[in-house]
Formats: C-alpha cells, structure tokens, sequence
C-alpha cells in the first residue's frame, strides 16, 4: 500500500469502520492547513485521552500493534509523548490482549489502564469502556479518543485539532479530522457528547452517536495523512517503512 502523497490517505481500517465519506463542498467544515501548526491552542474545557489497544493484531501475525519500535521507541510511547507535548496531561489506555507487553508500556509512561475483558476485535466495544470509565474518572473534560496505531501522529499534529477544537461553535458536541473524505482519529468529544455515547444502548458506541447527531459534529477538513495513516497489514507496515525510509522499524524481541 504506497504512500502518493498527503491528498490520497485512504487507508483500509478507516473504509472497515464505516467511516469512507463524500462530503459536498457546502458541508465542509473549517480546515486544519500545515500553516496552523504554530498557533497556540487557545484556553478551554480541559481534554483527558484514551487510546484504544485492545485489538489482536491478527492480520500482522498476532502482534500488539502498539509496541511496534520505531527507531527504538514504541510507538505506544510516541504517542503518549504527542498528547503530552500537545498539552494532555491525563491520559488512559484501553488494553485487552497482550496485557503483559502493554502494561509494561502503561507503567513506563505512566498512563492509567482500562482492561478490556470482552471480545477484542470490537472496537465499539472498547469505545464504550473508554467512555464509561472517563465518565467515572473525568467528571467534566471533554475526550480525545484515538486508535494505538497512528505510527505518523505527533504534537504538530494534535495541536491543531485542539486548537479548532477550542474555537468550535457553541452547538458543535463532537470533532473528527477528514482527510480525501476519510474520517480519522484522534476524535474529540465534549462531556455532554461522551453522556449522550455512554447512554445508548448496546451495540451502539460513537461512530453510531456521530451518524445520528451530524448537525452537532465538527467533520474538520484536513491535509494530514497522520490522522488516517493506521497499520493493519503487512502492506500497511511495508508502507511505513518507505515513508519512513532510514528509520529503523521493527517488533519489539520476545523475552
């Protein structure tokens, strides 16, 4: 799967989950530009962060996707690092297989763990854990929720999504990056959006809740193959290693 330039990200996971759309023009929301990286992120409700891995990895041979190292740091860790420096202080992890290697990673960062005890592969399922338990845990803070496997995701990238974020309309409840009419992570989600989440019945998580409420939902115009550059595949990773031609990329060694 080769990279062709930042206008043409899309990526598998996203057409899987639902989330391939074609916006009209008229529909487009404010746009996220390379310009806007600088800017500072204006003041507002505080943001916590929950990063789901509890998947299986099962198309890369049964890996934990997130302790991938890239030039000898896990990915897990590079984006931990990319919320902090973006300014998210408290932070959580959804975990399911693979506990011990993902553990390890959690303490090393110091990052709170939500276990997953249901079936993996449900990210709905994993969705609605995040949101329950940052109900209980965040009274009040809105929510950044984002797949573990964002291998291209940094600060420069969430600061904009913050920064659109604080500057929403009052009637706004929800925020996603689109990229070429792929819908991304990270998501962010106002607390009266994660009550609305958390109060659906199952099967119902938050691409259900967005679908239903599109007049409350901010579809951010974006030119950032970060927020829909995933790794499922072993395409996926070979087209990592090409974008990332000289980095050293490789799982981590089984003790």
């Amino acid at each position: 799967m080769a990279f062709s330039g930042p206008h043409r990200c899309r990526w598998p996971k996203a057409r899987r989950r639902g989330w391939t759309v074609g916006l009209r023009p008229q529909t487009c929301r404010p746009s996220v530009r390379c310009e806007s990286m600088n800017l500072t992120v204006h003041p507002g409700a505080p943001v916590a962060a929950t990063l789901l891995a509890a998947g299986l990895g099962r198309r890369l041979g049964g890996v934990p996707k997130p302790a991938l190292l890239i030039d000898g740091e896990s990915l897990f860790e590079r984006l931990v690092r990319a919320l902090r420096q973006s300014g998210i202080q408290s932070i959580s992890v959804v975990i399911g297989p693979y506990a011990d290697t993902l553990l390890a990673l959690a303490r090393r960062c110091d990052v709170q763990v939500i276990r997953h005890s249901g079936p993996a592969d449900e990210l709905a399922a994993s969705q609605r854990l995040a949101v329950h338990e940052h109900l209980r845990q965040q009274p009040g803070t809105d929510l950044m929720l984002l797949v573990a496997d964002l291998p291209l995701l940094a600060a420069d990238d969430i600061r904009p999504l913050l920064r659109a974020w604080a500057q929403r309309p009052a009637h706004t409840q929800a925020q996603v990056p689109v990229v070429g009419g792929v819908r991304g992570h990270p998501v962010l989600l106002s607390w009266q959006a994660v009550q609305a989440v958390a109060g659906q019945p199952w099967p119902h998580a938050v691409k259900a809740w967005m679908l239903a409420n599109t007049g409350s939902t901010q579809w951010l115009q974006a030119d950032r193959d970060a927020y829909v550059t995933d790794l499922d595949t072993p395409e996926d990773l070979q087209a990592l290693r090409s974008r990332l031609a000289g980095a050293s990329i490789a799982w981590p060694k089984q003790p």
